[in-house]
């Protein structure tokens, strides 16, 4: 007899808002704006997809890429699968890696991380991806 471990995924896995976005990426580097109206203050839950990149990067990008001034990165450790943490996201600005930052949720839905991201604290910040 074979025994299987079922793993339930949160529900946010399966409902959540999509962002194929190629100027959210690190090796974009035109200007578009900021994400300070894109995810309300009370957070939106997101899977980024495509070329642009499927998760918000581990480490700082460099200054003035992902479509913004100071770029976004997640600074802590991704969950385990089905298991949703609470993290912070850094703004990379002006030799500061961590100039701006605020809090989000990462969900790790098995083959795709999920993002609740808010509006973040001042214009010329951005989610960046990889």
């Amino acid at each position: 007899m074979q025994l299987y471990l079922v793993t339930t995924l949160p529900l946010a896995c399966s409902s959540y808002t999509t962002i194929n976005d190629s100027t959210r990426s690190t090796s974009y580097t035109s200007s578009v704006g900021c994400d300070s109206t894109a995810f309300g203050s009370s957070g939106t839950w997101v899977r980024f997809t495509g070329v642009g990149g499927t998760q918000i990067p581990t480490s700082p990008p460099v200054t003035g890429t992902c479509g913004t001034s100071a770029p976004g990165w997640y600074n802590g450790s991704m969950p385990n699968i089905s298991a949703t943490i609470s993290g912070t996201v850094c703004y990379n600005w002006s030799g500061n890696t961590c100039n701006w930052h605020n809090a989000i949720q990462v969900t790790n839905c098995n083959s795709f991380y999920i993002y609740n991201l808010i509006n973040v604290p001042v214009c010329s910040l951005r989610y960046c991806t990889i």
